[in-house]
């Protein structure tokens, strides 16, 4: 099952705009590995970040957002 952008909480979808853009040290571990079980995080060495699903999901939700306006 695909996770859409509307499945998710406010916080998440903070946190995933977060992580596209970099690291994000302040990312609540419980919150990350939310994240990780829906499939759109990693777990890394330097800590969780967004993986290639959580990406494109983060980057359509933009540029369909783009393309309303």
């Amino acid at each position: 099952m695909a996770i859409e952008w509307k499945d998710l909480g406010e916080e998440e979808k903070t946190a995933l705009k977060r992580m596209n853009r970099g690291p994000y040290p302040e990312l609540d571990p419980a919150l990350g590995e939310r994240l990780i079980a829906l499939g759109l995080a990693e777990s890394r060495p330097r800590g969780i970040g967004i993986n290639r699903a959580g990406r494109e999901l983060v980057i359509s939700t933009l540029l369909a957002a783009r393309d309303k306006d």
